[in-house]
């Protein structure tokens, strides 16, 4: 059984605040907690293995039974500091016989469970196979002539040499790297032997049916209304504003003129007064006026828009940079699986728009004293105003509860520490 409790009022505070040691004494080490597939095959194995996209070594879990799964950390908000008990299952008892049973050890150290000072729970994701083995078999320059077929053998020869985590997925995950090289790879059969030879137009392919297949699956609300629907935002265009204009006239009108001038003025929509002599003032009201276009967007802009978004994110995340690149080339090309050119054209005519509409803003409205920032210089303050925010709970978290608590002392009418230690003022000399 886990149950979170809050660092302060945890029930096992002071064993906690000693330190956490084992039987022998020695200090325990931080624990992890690893959240695994259920029916994974006994030879699973964590693998220590480089990441496709940056070269970082990762943990990974291996299981010749369901493949690659890379951990993805689920963990709290630094502002609100969490830990977790974990409380081991009693000792299994064991039977020997029908009214013998020996009981749990006392002594055992997981008898009263364990304590993670973090609350952090890693959970085993999916992860393709093919995405490792991209950099392992296409080369980060482009060749100077054509690839060559070679055995998966040949390919992974000097990768495998030092690397006995690598070693182990292809000796006992044959048939996984097979199938994934056989989708961005051309293949030939040579006798026995299955040859590849790594071919970027089939990766290309590879990617798009990934970002086919998120697509189909719906993409996360928060992530299609940030970087589709407002993306494709159509901004204000213009705001047209009449001053004000203001003309007086005064007049003296006598006190059996009133009635005629009133029903005039009346007709005029004008305010006129009983009185002898007034002043009377034509005023035009200002009138302000927002021009927008339809924000209906074409079904064909948004699924582009949708394809793109999760191009770049697999790009970026997934593939090295070197590769990346020569596959974002490949679109400006007639050959393209997918043709970008109406939402690029459509994304330049809405960047214009929107440096048009800034530009009569601060133009037009002079009563603001800043101008109206975009959304991306908003979510930039709010994240710098969260990060202030966690570095004084943190900064504050440090704090003894001695010092705490000597903050609540009401210190009003009380003298400082330092008028006790001042010189005596020197006496008068006697005369």
């Amino acid at each position: 059984m886990v149950v979170t409790r809050s660092a302060t009022s945890s029930p096992v505070k002071k064993s906690v605040g000693k330190g956490n040691t084992d039987v022998a004494g020695q200090p325990e080490e931080s624990l992890r907690h690893f959240v695994l597939p259920n029916d994974v095959s006994e030879r699973a194995r964590f693998v220590l293995l480089r990441h496709p996209r940056n070269g970082n070594v990762e943990r990974f879990l291996f299981c010749p039974k369901r493949g690659l799964f890379q951990f993805t950390k689920v963990d709290t908000p630094r502002s609100d500091p969490r830990s977790l008990f974990v409380h081991a299952p009693p000792s299994a008892t064991t039977s020997k016989g029908e009214d013998d049973v020996v009981d749990e050890d006392p002594t055992d150290p997981r008898r009263d469970g364990s304590i993670s000072k973090s609350a952090e729970i890693f959970v085993a994701t999916p992860f393709d196979l093919a995405f490792l083995l991209i950099p392992l078999v296409i080369p980060s320059k482009p060749p100077t002539g054509k690839h060559l077929f070679q055995p998966a053998d040949d390919i992974f020869e000097q990768h495998i040499e030092d690397d006995r985590h690598l070693r182990y997925i292809l000796e006992n995950g044959r048939d996984h790297v097979q199938e994934a090289m056989a989708r961005f790879c051309d293949t030939i059969e040579a006798g026995d032997e299955q040859m590849y030879r790594p071919n970027e137009d089939k990766t290309l392919g590879m990617v798009m049916e990934k970002v086919k297949s998120a697509i189909e699956h719906r993409l996360p609300a928060s992530l299609e209304e940030k970087f589709v629907a407002r993306a494709l935002e159509t901004p204000v265009l213009s705001v047209k504003r009449e001053n004000t204009q203001t003309s007086t006239k005064s007049e003296s009108i006598s006190l059996d003129d009133t009635e005629s001038v009133s029903d005039n003025l009346d007709s005029q929509s004008t305010t006129a007064s009983t009185a002898p002599s007034a002043v009377f003032s034509e005023v035009s009201m200002s009138t302000s006026s927002i021009t927008e276009v339809s924000a209906a967007v074409p079904q064909t802009l948004l699924d582009l828009r949708k394809q793109r978004v999760v191009l770049d994110f697999i790009l970026a995340s997934y593939i090295p940079e070197a590769i990346a690149h020569r596959l974002k080339a490949k679109f400006a090309c007639k050959d393209s699986p997918v043709d970008f050119k109406p939402l690029e054209e459509h994304m330049k005519s809405l960047a214009a728009l929107r440096a048009d509409a800034l530009a009569s803003r601060s133009l037009g409205d002079f009563s603001r004293k800043r101008g109206l920032d975009d959304d991306e210089a908003a979510d930039m303050r709010a994240e710098k105003k969260r990060k202030q925010d966690e570095e004084e709970k943190k900064r504050k978290m440090g704090e003894s509860r001695g010092v705490w608590d000597l903050k609540k002392v009401n210190v009003t009418g009380m003298k400082k520490m330092s008028d006790f230690f001042t010189k005596k003022p020197a006496g008068k000399a006697k005369g």
